[in-house]
């Protein structure tokens, strides 16, 4: 009887043994996946296919479901992934001013690969964009809330939407397709624009 608790305890003891190597084993491979995914958006693939995400990844269906229970979690995992790699959902916390943060995310926003913006353009990364537009929106009025003062709150929706605007990936692409404007100085456009709003309204 005493073996068989002793066994039971040292199951339960290496169960629950923590190893950083194996969950750094497991984070690379779900890694791996997220971007496999990816890949096959970029190549504007219709319908999603867990075999197809795993091929290209280079593991076996088992192991994507290991990671991710279901199809709908692989995708709900997609949009904290590009979040991540991306940085696009991010404040800059170091920016001091709204200028910088617009010339930061410009800067993020231009150095996406062409896989990544392949991805972010096809019907699945619109529809992980729409998903995550409520938090984009509520981060981008958040920080304008320090530069917009005294606004009301219809007046603060408007200005947060027409600086989710200014400051999206199709706007940064079309300062470049409509005028060759690019980097810095389709950033100072679009700086001047929000700060002049900002000054305004501040006047009123």
């Amino acid at each position: 009887m005493n073996r068989i608790t002793n066994v039971k305890s040292a199951v339960r003891r290496k169960r629950d043994y923590a190893s950083p190597l194996r969950d750094g084993r497991a984070e690379d491979t779900r890694r791996r996946i997220l971007e496999g995914l990816v890949r096959i958006m970029g190549r504007g693939v219709a319908g999603l296919s867990v075999p197809a995400v795993a091929k290209e990844a280079g593991v076996s269906v088992p192991t994507v479901y290991r990671h991710f229970a279901t199809k709908a979690e692989l995708v709900a995992a997609l949009g904290p992934y590009l979040g991540a790699r991306t940085r696009l959902m991010e404040v800059p916390g170091s920016a001091e001013s709204l200028s910088a943060i617009v010339h930061e995310l410009f800067r993020r926003n231009q150095g996406l690969d062409a896989e990544v913006r392949a991805a972010m353009a096809s019907e699945l990364g619109n529809q992980v964009r729409r998903e995550a537009m409520p938090r984009r929106l509520a981060l981008i009025r958040k920080t304008l809330e320090r530069y917009a003062h005294g606004l009301s709150a219809t007046d603060l929706d408007r200005f947060t939407r027409v600086a989710l605007i200014l400051m999206s990936s199709p706007a940064v692409r079309a300062f470049k397709d409509y005028l060759g404007l690019e980097g810095t100085k389709a950033a100072d456009d679009v700086a001047w624009a929000l700060e002049t709003i900002a000054a305004q309204r501040k006047r009123k």
